[in-house]
């Protein structure tokens, strides 16, 4: 039987879970690759623009996520996530990773990710780029690394900040977003309004453990 509760964060209302006796976490030695501030900076593959979670998302926290959930889920309903990433120099986007299980069970439960601009300081903007899912994520205590790729070109520029979110489209269904490990320094905004892109307000936990996620470049 899980163990299960649930924190709300800086008085905002961020849900988290926490499952087990305790938080189960997969380090990498050494440090997790992209991670600003660890060991003074880290040195990414030339493919890769961001990672909080090792070279090919393998290191997270396997214990706690935060819910990505839809508008009538039982809990934290609408809760959206977005974390932002500032590329060292030009990048033509290729795929985002992030570890995902769905913890309500729903059969072919899906999340809706998408690439938006923003700034480190106010949060997520505009929308840049809708993705797709790639794959079936499984049922909750299992978790994937799941791939999200864009059918629309999308260029970065060097120093300006992008953010990756996550909502959940479909009413009932609760998703998780396992958290990194050791990330607490990257732009971290949510809202309990159930869309990435549609009039909501952004509420800044920047500070906060980050959701785990990893960006690639073409």
């Amino acid at each position: 039987m899980k163990k299960m509760f649930c924190f709300l964060l800086f008085g905002l209302g961020l849900a988290l879970l926490v499952s087990g006796a305790a938080a189960q976490d997969n380090y990498v030695n050494h440090g997790v690759a992209g991670v600003r501030g660890l060991h003074g900076h880290a040195v990414l593959p030339p493919w890769m623009i961001f990672s909080n979670c090792g070279v090919g998302c393998t290191s997270y926290n396997t214990g706690s996520g935060y819910y990505v959930a839809g508008s009538a889920a039982s809990d934290g309903p609408g809760q959206t996530l977005a974390v932002g990433f500032t590329p060292a120099k030009g990048f033509r986007f290729f795929y985002a990773l992030t570890p995902n299980t769905n913890y309500t069970g729903v059969s072919g439960g899906k999340i809706a990710a998408y690439l938006l601009n923003g700034t480190a300081t106010g949060g997520p903007t505009t929308l840049l780029a809708a993705l797709t899912q790639h794959g079936t994520i499984p049922d909750y205590p299992s978790i994937k690394t799941v791939r999200y790729t864009s059918s629309k070109a999308v260029k970065f520029t060097k120093s300006t900040t992008y953010f990756l979110c996550e909502t959940e489209p479909t009413s009932d269904v609760v998703m998780l977003w396992m958290l990194s490990n050791s990330d607490v320094t990257s732009p971290f905004w949510f809202q309990d309004g159930a869309t990435c892109t549609g009039s909501v307000t952004w509420l800044n936990a920047t500070g906060g453990t980050a959701p785990a996620f990893e960006i690639h470049a073409h």
